[in-house]
């Protein structure tokens, strides 16, 4: 078989494999995030297991014990004022949307009936509503089953991992087996790399407009900057959609701890959120993503766009790391075909 028949053929297998996991993407989600801990946590089980020869198993045991004390220790200082913003928030938005109700009457007529009609969709929406104990049973019992398999299929993944790479690289025909294990270490530094710096990043800048907001004095300043740093993960739309969220919301609100008036707070915090986006462009992201991904910015916001639309929030996470694989493939295929085509000119 000629070289690119089987190319060709790679490329319907690969086709294949996409439509097949598209078709189950359902029950995709905890496999995908165990997955996606296992390439964050990696480099530190293995620090623990061949540095400090701890059995691996005593490894993932202990990372597991330590991620388990933090997150414990966190919702204990978090929880209870993310609580109380949201039910704040949610009555806020309650109050705002009733009173805006009455000043729609002052509106065009082409524009009262969308505005209204988006109203009620805010109103009945589920952020606004509680939901029956009946109907949240099975949802809870979804999700602890899915944080279950999550836990497991992590713990997996980090014990078995390199093994579970080294018997795939066993069955390839040793001609091949120098190439695919190239392939496999670029894809997992680009994979592993990406994904520990996107996490990263989400914190700094979770953290440093969290501080900045809270002395501004902006009501629900922690909400904010978890979505704020959230937001990351969307290219260009996601910061903007944050920024303009939180000056928004001082807008409306008017708090603020120096005075000021709500049009020179939105500035402070349009300000703000510049300053971070520069200190992030400029200092945060070039010393921990460097040149990752080699991917153009309109690849990037397309990817994760389209894989938030086919796969939802595990589409957001691993549009880039798989936008910068198949980069990685095609260059390898083309590597191969051109020298193929070099070795043998056509007469």
């Amino acid at each position: 078989m000629s070289i690119r028949y089987k190319f060709i053929f790679f490329f319907i297998l690969v086709c294949i494999l996409f439509l097949f996991l598209y078709s189950v993407r359902g029950i995709l989600t905890p496999f995908v995030l165990a997955a996606v801990f296992a390439y964050i946590f990696n480099p530190l089980v293995n620090f623990l297991s061949n540095k400090l020869r701890m059995p691996r198993t005593l490894s993932v045991a202990l990372i597991y014990i330590i991620i388990m004390a933090i997150i414990v220790i966190a919702s204990y200082i978090l929880t209870k004022r993310t609580i109380e913003e949201s039910s704040e928030l949610r009555g806020y938005i309650t109050h705002l949307v009733i009173h805006t109700k009455i000043q729609i009457h002052s509106l065009p007529d082409f524009a009262q009936g969308f505005i209204f009609d988006a109203l009620n969709s805010i109103q009945k929406s589920k952020l606004l509503t509680s939901t029956s104990l009946f109907s949240l049973f099975p949802q809870i019992f979804t999700h602890i089953l899915s944080f279950i398999i999550f836990l497991f299929s992590g713990f997996y993944f980090l014990k078995e991992g390199r093994a579970i790479t080294d018997r795939f690289i066993h069955q390839i025909p040793n001609k091949y087996k120098v190439d695919v294990e190239i392939l496999i270490r670029r894809i997992n530094a680009v994979m592993g790399g990406y994904l520990r710096g996107q996490l990263l990043l989400i914190i700094i800048v979770s953290c440093l407009l969290f501080i900045c907001l809270s002395i501004l004095g902006e009501r629900f300043s922690l909400i904010l900057s978890i979505f704020s740093g959230f937001a990351e993960i969307v290219p260009i739309i996601g910061p903007i959609t944050a920024g303009v969220v939180a000056a928004l919301v001082i807008l409306i609100t008017g708090n603020n701890n120096f005075g000021l008036a709500p049009i020179q707070g939105v500035i402070v915090v349009g300000l703000i959120y510049f300053l971070v986006r520069q200190l992030q462009d400029y200092f945060i992201t070039p010393i921990i993503m460097g040149k990752i991904t080699k991917l153009p910015s309109i690849i990037i916001l397309f990817s994760v766009l389209a894989g938030g639309h086919m796969f939802g929030v595990v589409g957001l996470i691993l549009a880039v790391p798989i936008a910068a694989t198949i980069r990685i493939l095609l260059e390898y295929s083309l590597d191969i075909v051109n020298d193929n085509d070099k070795k043998n000119p056509r007469k």
